[in-house]
């Protein structure tokens, strides 16, 4: 990579200079307020950060107060820390005093520092040459005021004299008074742009100087956590740069970075070899050069002094066979370029990508340098460092990096850099079931496209093929205890395409579990090859969250039984701006299939969509990514077993229901009295059809209960070790009771109307009434197991909607259910009226 920061040169160790305070940098007005003890997290706090940029001295003052409020505090602020790079920075330090009591005591002594080379990056081949200047300071107590102030002199001669610089006004712990200010020649232009909580500049100027200031009191800790996007930062910073525009960025950085234009030496004999094997072959060609510098030139970087910047010379960089990023970059530009095809160098932020575009023109927006070419018309992009990258000709891979500045003449403005096509991974897990007792055969076949097998094609070359299997294997024994090995890896890579295979086979000694209740085997499934691709979200969690972009995964579980399969089909579907989510459960013959899809769309979930996100999550662990099956063998069934508890409970409840019933028949209601010549009215005209359908519904709800299975252990034992065990055993309770209060509830409304009895038209509605909330019942249970069985549900509900909408209104209202339906109980009880006699008129 790329890094703005410069190295030391080789040499003597650094040393440390002790010298007064300088007399440029102002004063401060006193501050003695201590922040909330409730922000104190690391137990300590910052009284006091000032930094004070002179930058026509080149020349930065740091004054620093740290309060120890706490044995913890010992343990985190007890030592002091500076970094500085030799090559062209000098350190000095002022004054170390610890405060204790009200009292001073001087702790700045030469001796008392150690210089260390401070090489974070070196992990990642990347030797900076910069040093820490490190005091540990003893006898340091809960209560003591450390105070230490510094200057570093001097900046990177690369730059040229202009001045950038990036200063965060938040840290991670909390500071009462932070101060920074910005000196500078009044003719000198300066921009600024202020990200996040910053404190309002103000700007004086004094004998041919401006001071830029920004002051804050009681700042609060940042935090940061391990999900966010690189891109995404919420500290407070204050960005400045002398570049008035990317062009005068792009003219400075090419001007340093200028792609060779003869090629001699080993180099030169190179690009002669390239030539004559491509021929007139510019696709050729140019994957030619590529693959020279990504794979015969190794990543490693000496940024020192001005070669934080500048790149080394192509021949050598070629000769020697190794280099960072710009070192490669201007390698291939130059190659490209003396194969007769355009390319310039790219400046681009690994970590910002598109966001990029959120800086002001500055060298330090950038930590990563790339290739452009013009490739017989077609605008190619091309990460130099990148290696093991399959494909031919122009069909290479690129990081989706957003934005970069290009290194040509004209080039004024970020460039945006169209999305290359991402790879994609597609999982393949088979499970084939010989018998109850032989071992499952357990085959994983996995395929990477595109950057995914770039990807894994580095991965395992990286790890080796004997510890890539140990490490599959450890993974799967998480997960069953008895599982070996049948079989090595076996690796197919077509490079041309960029299609790598992985096939891995084991034996499981223990895919099965037995139910002593039932005599089945049961089985667990569950996609870990998609949930691993969600982050982790904890509840605290308040920024965006990081997503793998480009990331589209297809996966398939198999399972191969002997005798077939009698399941539902499942479906889910997710859908959101952020990602994509589909499973799909299905059967053929003797295999179970069950297919997974995942795409992610963007970089980061936004923060407003984290209680969705993990919702989503949620549903999706508890419901769609997970299968149980059972399995019995065969000669080993038993004669179908009947669910006592279930048929107990329905049998008392039909009893009470009948109790019920012929007690409700049978209530005293009060007798009528008919006019002379009336009697009663026959059942006729649409009262006819609820009779019909009473009928209807008694015989085929009873019918349903019998060949429904609902008494069988086997239905109650489907969903047994799952996650829906309770919630559909619950269900089957409740249709179980619902259907047989339905059907006595049918029954007894159609005694009712054919004895035209009285009760009728509040009892019928009532059950209506029932139905509907029943059904609405059921649905809302069978949809929080599967949607298949919320399909099934669906239909019985809208049907009891629409029977509501229509017979309750009618058995209200209708003058014929009124004439119809008088017989009261007894029956007998009744009488008419003397002939002659009428009712008088009303007056």
């Amino acid at each position: 990579m790329l890094f703005w920061c410069s190295g030391a040169a080789f040499g003597d160790a650094p040393s440390v200079h002790i010298s007064a305070k300088p007399s440029w940098p102002g004063i401060l007005k006193p501050y003695n307020q201590k922040p909330s003890s409730r922000t104190i997290e690391r137990g300590f706090y910052y009284e006091l950060i000032e930094e004070q940029v002179q930058v026509e001295k080149q020349a930065d003052y740091n004054h620093i107060i740290r309060d120890i409020v706490s044995e913890t505090g010992i343990q985190n602020a007890s030592q002091i820390s500076v970094s500085f790079d030799p090559a062209y920075e000098r350190l000095d330090f002022h004054d170390i005093t610890v405060w204790r009591d009200g009292k001073p005591l001087n702790r700045l002594t030469a001796s008392a520092f150690k210089v260390i080379a401070d090489e974070q990056d070196l992990s990642n081949f990347i030797y900076q040459g910069s040093f820490s200047a490190l005091c540990i300071l003893d006898d340091i107590r809960k209560g003591d005021r450390i105070e230490y102030s510094y200057t570093i002199t001097g900046r990177n001669p690369i730059l040229n004299g202009m001045f950038c610089s990036n200063m965060y006004v938040q840290w991670y712990t909390p500071i009462a008074h932070h101060y920074t200010a910005i000196i500078a020649s009044s003719g000198r232009k300066l921009n600024f742009k202020t990200f996040n909580n910053v404190p309002k500049q103000t700007i004086s100027e004094a004998n041919g100087l401006k001071y830029y200031v920004y002051e804050g009191f009681q700042v609060p800790p940042a935090h940061d956590n391990d999900s966010q996007p690189s891109w995404y930062n919420e500290r407070g910073l204050i960005q400045v740069s002398e570049f008035a525009n990317w062009g005068e960025v792009a003219s400075w950085a090419l001007s340093i970075n200028p792609p060779s234009v003869n090629v001699k030496g080993e180099l030169g004999e190179r690009v002669v070899k390239l030539k004559k094997d491509a021929g007139n072959d510019k696709e050729k060609y140019f994957r030619g050069a590529v693959r020279t510098v990504q794979e015969e030139v190794r990543y490693m970087g000496i940024e020192i002094g001005e070669y934080s910047h500048r790149a080394n010379n192509p021949e050598k960089v070629f000769k020697q066979r190794y280099g960072d990023c710009k070192d490669k970059s201007l390698l291939l530009v130059s190659m490209l370029k003396a194969g007769g095809i355009d390319a310039s160098m790219v400046l681009v932020n690994a970590d910002m990508n598109e966001h990029v575009e959120q800086y002001i023109p500055t060298a330090y927006a950038f930590n990563h340098a790339v290739v452009t070419a013009n490739v017989n018309g077609k605008q190619v992009w091309v990460d130099a460092t990148m290696d093991n990258q399959g494909g031919e000709g122009t069909d290479i891979y690129f990081p989706n990096y957003g934005k970069g500045l290009v290194l040509k003449a004209g080039s004024d403005a970020l460039t945006t850099i169209s999305p290359s096509k991402g790879g994609r991974v597609i999982g393949e897990d088979i499970y084939a079931v010989k018998d109850a007792k032989s071992p499952v055969i357990f085959t994983v076949k996995t395929t990477y496209t595109g950057d995914e097998a770039d990807y894994m094609r580095g991965k395992l070359e990286s790890s080796g093929m004997a510890e890539t299997e140990k490490n599959y294997l450890d993974y799967y024994a998480k997960i069953y205890n008895k599982i070996e090995a049948k079989d090595s890896i076996i690796v197919t890579d077509d490079l041309k395409a960029n299609k790598l295979i992985t096939t891995e086979t084991y034996k499981i000694g223990d895919f099965f579990k037995k139910d002593s209740t039932s005599n089945k085997l049961t089985a667990d499934l569950f996609a870990n090859f998609i949930y691993n691709q969600f982050p982790s979200i904890t509840g605290r969690i308040k920024t965006p969250v990081a997503l793998t972009y480009p990331y589209d995964a297809s996966y398939a579980i198999k399972v191969v039984l002997p005798g077939g399969w009698n399941i539902s089909e499942d479906h889910d579907a997710i859908d959101r701006d952020y990602y994509r989510y589909k499973s799909d459960f299905t059967t053929a013959g003797d295999t179970l299939l069950l297919k997974y899809s995942l795409s992610f769309l963007k970089d980061n979930v936004p923060a407003s969509k984290l209680d969705e996100f993990k919702a989503d999550i949620k549903k999706l662990n508890n419901t769609s990514l997970g299968y149980s099956f059972s399995y019995t063998p065969r000669g080993t069934e038993k004669p179908a077993t009947i669910n006592s508890a279930l048929v107990l409970v329905v049998f008392l409840i039909t009893v009470g229901l009948i109790v019920m019933g012929v007690w409700l028949y049978q209530r005293e209601t009060p007798g009528i009295v008919f006019a002379y010549g009336s009697t009663f009215v026959p059942i006729g005209g649409w009262l006819i059809l609820i009779a019909i359908g009473l009928a209807a519904t008694a015989l085929v709800t009873g019918s349903n209960m019998v060949t429904g299975d609902y008494f069988s252990l086997h239905t109650w034992n489907i969903y047994h070790g799952s996650t829906h065990e309770l919630n559909f055993r619950f269900l089957l309770v409740i249709e179980a009771i619902g259907n047989i209060i339905l059907m006595l509830y049918a029954v007894f409304c159609l005694v009712l109307l054919l004895n035209k009895r009285d009760i009728l038209p509040n009892c019928i509605t009532g059950y209506f009434a029932f139905g509907f909330i029943f059904f609405l019942a059921d649905y809302i249970l069978a949809a929080n197991i599967s949607s298949k069985l919320a399909e099934t549900a669906l239909s019985p509900l809208l049907r009891s909607i629409v029977t509501a909408a229509i017979w309750i209104p009618y058995f209200k209202r209708s003058s014929r259910v009124q004439e119809t339906f008088i017989v009261p109980h007894p029956p007998y009880n009744y009488s008419y009226e003397a002939p002659g006699v009428a009712e008088e008129p009303v007056s």
